[in-house]
């Protein structure tokens, strides 16, 4: 008889990047990961059939690879591959030498010399590097070499011993055509169309156990009631009270039905976000017909007694009581055994690590004997399965390879799925699971920060506001829904990761956007004033340098502004002083391909806010593009728009507000608006955010900023004195 079962969850996620507002996706990693890992984890367990675990896939994930096999998801850095290197704005240019190194260096970008030396013609640091400059320095052919290298850098061994176009495309190496873009790109849309099909082909042969996690990867006991942190911290400040068990509950609910359309029935178990537990989310998983579950080992230790032996406790599935007479079946986490697998393991040869691993595998099932335990020992390895690939040499192949390969011909150790390794759970059941994470078993990373607490506010306030408009019966059903599910959106766990000092990227800024759109759609769907949390970033203090994928404002006002309002630059100082928001070419519309304007300029006096947009082309361009302009103005206790008419014609003309005059404008060469605020009941001091749409008819052409808001203060007379500068 194996003295060991080892039991494999590999865990495969994505937060949503579908910008809340424009509906784009921010981020282009769903479609990079199902190029490597979803496609190479897939695709070697098909010639290791041997060898059986489970993976587990979170519905928002399945749910954007959907949209890019619909055609219906295009992120950012999709379109700047795809547009012609002579095309592209002199912003898009700079974007693409900030995030189009994005891949490990050593492992990604130094085999292929071609991505190596363009790497060193950028630079290595972009805080030292004026991207500007630089990107003026790259050729038409250098760009289009980057938007190759780059999307062939994240196809993984899979790719290239299916693909003939990915080998060839290695071999050519440099001087790529738009043939060979286009030619990467449909290796792409292949490969994303086959994820779900080839996992559903190897569960159906029994080797896989497809498993899901809460639809939006949420900490489901924070959900269920954020004062569940103190029981494993119990001095950890936090924000008001958080508790939705309801929603909770939705996540479970709705995860396992869209598991169930996809995969032909509903899982069996749960990979709860980051293995957090605790008695409440176990409660609402088992009454929702979850059968298994999983943390880890810290918070198995912390549910037993003090002095509970390791050996004899790990190393064997528990039944776990559930709420009432039910239970939940659970294994917990060999943590140090998963996490050199996710960051160790990377830079060791192959075959050294295979042999580390199985060696400590073989060690707890001989301990697991030495003991007098019945039957075999049941070790857990549970870990993220697409992220550490990237750090591999060949995303891994070796190590995968070797280790199925020596795992198939094992004489010690029997591989089985989640369900297999929990079914036989005997002995008295654990009475009051831990309340924790796989991280310090607690949940610290989510809410043990000043930022996390500030978004965890943001989250109330417009979940209370969804209540108020519910309960109030004023709003319709459908946008009611709508505001239900940016909210759900708005508990994934992704967007507390990244707030704090734990964890950096250079995509904060955009993490932090999507976070505070979800929040802000949500309260405007229920007719709420969106809060003010959300209305400025939360991320500030150690936020990494912008990547160039989204626009940002150049410059803020510093001195009082009051033009004449005429449509015209009447003098060159008349808007000095005013903040400057550029947004890029070609990338600001959603109506046609069009843009009407690409230069807005904001500012105010003590009377009134004034705001000058720029024609991207022409006037009579701009009016053809635009029939209307409407600016959104948020504050703590408010929300307004006012709708402006576009005719190029030079005459003052008011703006409208339901219905009743507010505001004028004059367009002539420029746009010219003014606000007065006190019609907009705005007093010095108050705190506002504001962006602007143009429209034709209703159709929204374009958004300035494209993403989130413009905030400044309302002055008082001393604005000028503060921020004067020699």
């Amino acid at each position: 008889m194996k003295r060991a079962r080892l039991a494999f969850l590999w865990h495969m996620h994505q937060p949503p990047y579908r910008d809340a507002e424009t509906g784009e996706f921010l981020m282009p990693w769903v479609r990079l990961h199902a190029t490597r890992a979803y496609h190479d984890m897939a695709w070697i367990l098909e010639r290791h059939p041997g060898v059986r675990c489970t993976v587990n896939f979170t519905p928002v994930l399945l749910e954007q690879l959907e949209d890019y096999v619909a055609g219906r998801a295009h992120d950012r850095f999709l379109d700047l591959t795809a547009r012609p290197a002579a095309e592209l704005a002199p912003d898009e240019r700079q974007a693409i030498l900030r995030s189009f190194f994005m891949v490990d260096w050593d492992t990604n970008i130094k085999p292929l010399p071609r991505y190596w030396d363009l790497l060193h013609k950028r630079g290595r640091d972009l805080r030292h590097v004026d991207v500007a400059r630089q990107a003026a320095l790259f050729t038409d052919q250098e760009l289009t070499d980057l938007q190759v290298l780059f999307n062939l850098a994240w196809m993984g061994f899979g790719a290239e011993a299916d693909e003939p176009a990915v080998r060839a495309l290695r071999e050519k190496g440099r001087d790529f055509t738009r043939g060979d873009v286009d030619a990467l790109l449909a290796v792409q849309r292949r490969l994303l169309a086959d994820v779900v099909p080839r996992w559903r082909r190897l569960a159906e042969r029994g080797q896989v156990e497809l498993s899901a996690t809460p639809y939006y990867h949420p900490i489901l006991p924070l959900v269920c009631d954020t004062d569940a942190a103190r029981r494993a911290l119990p001095g950890v400040p936090l924000p008001p009270r958080f508790a939705h068990p309801e929603d909770a509950r939705w996540h479970v609910r709705e995860a396992m039905a869209s598991h169930g359309r996809r995969f032909g029935a509903p899982p069996a178990g749960m990979w709860p976000a980051e293995g957090s537990v605790s008695p409440e989310a176990l409660e609402i998983l088992a009454s929702e017909g979850v059968r298994w579950a999983a943390s880890d080992e810290g918070v198995l230790l912390r549910s037993l007694p003090a002095n509970a032996p390791r050996l004899r406790s790990l190393y064997r599935p528990w039944k776990v009581s559930a709420g009432g007479d039910r239970e939940l079946r659970m294994l917990f986490r060999d943590r140090s055994l998963s996490d050199v697998i996710g960051f160790t393991y990377a830079r060791t040869p192959a075959h050294q690590a295979v042999a580390d691993l199985l060696s400590h595998v073989r060690a707890v099932g001989d301990a697991w004997a030495r003991d007098g335990q019945a039957g075999p020992a049941t070790v857990g390895v549970f870990l993220d399965g697409e992220n550490a690939w990237e750090h591999y040499p060949n995303s891994g192949r070796a190590f995968l390879d070797g280790l199925y390969a020596a795992l198939e011909a094992s004489d010690a150790i029997e591989t089985v799925t989640m369900s297999e390794a929990t079914r036989d759970a005997d002995g008295p059941a654990i009475p009051r699971i831990h309340s924790g994470s796989w991280i310090e078993a607690s949940y610290r990373i989510w809410i043990g920060h000043a930022e996390d607490r500030q978004a965890w506010t943001a989250v109330g306030r417009a979940r209370e506001a969804l209540a108020r408009a519910e309960a109030a019966g004023a709003v319709p059903p459908e946008r009611l829904a709508q505001a239900r599910r940016h909210l759900y959106a708005a508990e994934a766990s992704d967007w507390y990761w990244w707030y704090g000092e734990d964890f950096t990227t250079e995509l904060a800024a955009e993490f932090d956007g999507l976070f505070r759109g979800h929040v802000i759609r949500a309260a405007l769907l229920c007719g709420a004033n969106p809060p003010p949390e959300a209305l400025a970033p939360i991320k500030r203090a150690g936020v990494a340098a912008p990547t160039g994928v989204e626009a940002k404002p150049l410059r803020e006002p510093t001195l009082l502004v009051t033009p004449t309002l005429d449509g015209r630059e009447t003098t060159y100082f008349e808007w000095e002083g005013s903040g400057l928001y550029r947004p890029g070419q070609h990338r600001g519309s959603m109506y046609g391909g069009a843009q009407a304007f690409h230069v807005l300029r904001y500012g105010f006096d003590l009377k009134g806010l004034y705001l000058r947009l720029d024609p991207a082309e022409s006037p009579a361009r701009a009016a053809e593009v635009a029939s209307q302009v409407r600016v959104v103005l948020l504050a703590s206790d408010r929300q307004t728009w006012v709708d402006f008419p576009l005719a190029p014609d030079g005459q003052l003309r008011p703006g409208r507000r339901r219905g009743d005059e507010l505001g004028k404008i004059a367009f002539a060469r420029i746009a010219e608006l003014a606000l007065p605020f006190d019609g907009l009941d705005l007093r010095p001091g108050d705190r506002v955010a504001l962006c602007v749409h143009t429209l034709r008819g209703e159709v929204d052409v374009e958004r300035l900023p494209r993403y989130g808001f413009i905030a400044f203060t309302v002055p008082d007379a001393d604005f000028e004195r503060v921020h004067w500068r020699v």
